[in-house]
């Protein structure tokens, strides 16, 4: 059981949404980040009232769920709950709702880690907050069926090298590190590159009438990304169903080498005159096959 809360309102602006008419990845992942900092207010867990106990929540696995479209001029209310909590994590799960007609487009559920900004390591959530925690899951609001966060390495038989890039300070939150949102834009631009990597390009998807739309997004967060660090991102495909496909991506440091995240990619293939899915084109599966067996 849990409480649920209001955290989060806007509106599916033009600038927020990409070539296919509704609202991109990275733009989810801003709203449901705002209405992440709500949702440790509304849970008693003020950031203020945190750090006076030595730590504060930082994100390690993000998964997101897309459900439905959210089209130009769709009105945004999210909500969230903390539903799970063990010796240092909490978990958060967060739903987007359309305003006008309640349904649940988007979902989000984040393991967070309670974080020492001293020594900057995780460390046990102090036994003054339990009560507070204690008290949210086990409010009167049932919580939805909940799959466990996956723990499987997907295996990628070829990599490609998608994206360079550099944490600015405006990329920065107030806890001194790249802000979540900015995993999201990055591995977002990252993805569109790939089909030019594996042969198939966007324009020969629109030959074939087809386009894909991400389905789910995990992202696991290994390593602070700091101002000035310099990344580059990898990806490669990962699975290949009838009309999905799944990808992994991986950020590394330029200088050390060391991994900073990992997201893995479910997209489906989708028909955008009927607005639903649809099997994929065999000259588009064999390309990914061949990506499969690394020859």
């Amino acid at each position: 059981m849990t409480i649920w809360h209001d955290l989060h309102t806007g509106v599916v602006h033009p600038w927020l949404c990409d070539q296919f008419g509704h609202l991109n990845v990275r733009n989810y992942a801003n709203m449901f980040n705002e209405a992440m900092f709500h949702a440790y207010f509304e849970s008693n867990l003020a950031q203020k009232e945190c750090l006076a106990h030595g730590g504060h929540g930082v994100a390690a696995i993000v998964r997101t769920t897309f459900l439905h479209e959210c089209p130009l001029g769709m009105l945004v209310r999210t909500e969230g709950s903390l539903v799970e909590a063990s010796e240092k994590t909490l978990t958060y799960m967060l739903r987007m709702r359309d305003v006008e007609t309640g349904y649940v487009h988007a979902t989000l559920e984040t393991l967070e880690v309670f974080f020492n900004p001293e020594t900057r390591s995780s460390m046990a959530i102090p036994q003054a907050l339990r009560p507070r925690i204690e008290e949210e899951i086990s409010g009167p609001d049932a919580v939805p069926d909940r799959q466990p966060f996956p723990r499987e390495e997907l295996n990628v038989a070829r990599w490609h090298e998608l994206q360079r890039g550099v944490c600015f300070p405006w990329h920065k939150d107030q806890w001194g590190h790249m802000n979540v949102r900015w995993y999201a834009h990055f591995f977002d631009d990252a993805i569109f590159h790939i089909w030019s990597k594996i042969g198939t390009g966007w324009k020969a998807m629109e030959a074939q009438g087809v386009h894909t739309v991400t389905a789910s997004t995990t992202t696991r967060f290994r390593k602070e990304v700091l101002p000035a660090d310099l990344f580059v991102i990898e990806g490669g495909v990962a699975r290949c169903g009838s009309k999905s496909v799944t990808y992994r991506m991986r950020m590394s440091h330029v200088e050390t080498g060391e991994i900073l995240a990992y997201q893995d990619v479910v997209e489906v293939f989708f028909n955008p005159k009927t607005r639903t899915s649809t099997p994929m084109p065999d000259v588009i599966r064999t390309a990914l096959e061949t990506e499969l067996r690394g020859t």
